[in-house]
């Protein structure tokens, strides 16, 4: 019987913990989105080499790609960019959410294609359809703005 009760409870708290995650994950709608970067450094602090600024730019607009799936989300972007979403998580409270992703980044121009390990932090208001946070890749760290543009 207590068994029954953890794995029943176990199987309930994914399927919530799921939910969430893909609330969040819809909270700044479906659509393109523009994402600008700013205060691009080396992950020490210490100022870009060059690194960050040919990743990254100003900027980038994402779009669907034509290989995503339900079981592989993908996203590439108007430079180039071929962009896995690895993982979705965050928070809605109190009209505030909150997204931590993961993403594998193949940059343009990257000649032997490895995919670059992203980490994502950005809150916005419920509603507002932006968020505002930082990011790092292991290299490069810095902040960014997710503006979903017009539909």
């Amino acid at each position: 019987m207590k068994t029954l009760l953890l794995t029943t409870l176990s199987v309930l708290t994914l399927a919530i913990t799921s939910t969430a995650a893909l609330a969040v994950a819809q909270r700044l709608g479906p659509g393109d989105k523009t994402i600008t970067f700013s205060d691009l450094s080396m992950t020490d602090g210490s100022p870009d080499d060059g690194t960050c600024k040919k990743r990254y730019g100003e900027g980038f607009t994402t779009k669907n790609h034509p290989d995503s799936t339900n079981d592989a989300l993908k996203r590439g972007t108007d430079k180039g960019h071929d962009i896995l979403v690895i993982s979705i998580g965050g928070s809605v409270s109190e009209g505030i959410f909150s997204i931590e992703n993961e993403y594998e980044i193949i940059f343009p121009g990257d000649e032997s294609k490895t995919p670059i390990d992203v980490e994502l932090a950005a809150t916005g208001l419920v509603g507002t359809l932006e968020a505002s946070g930082v990011f790092s890749d292991g290299t490069c760290r810095g902040t960014l703005h997710i503006k979903v543009e017009d539909q």
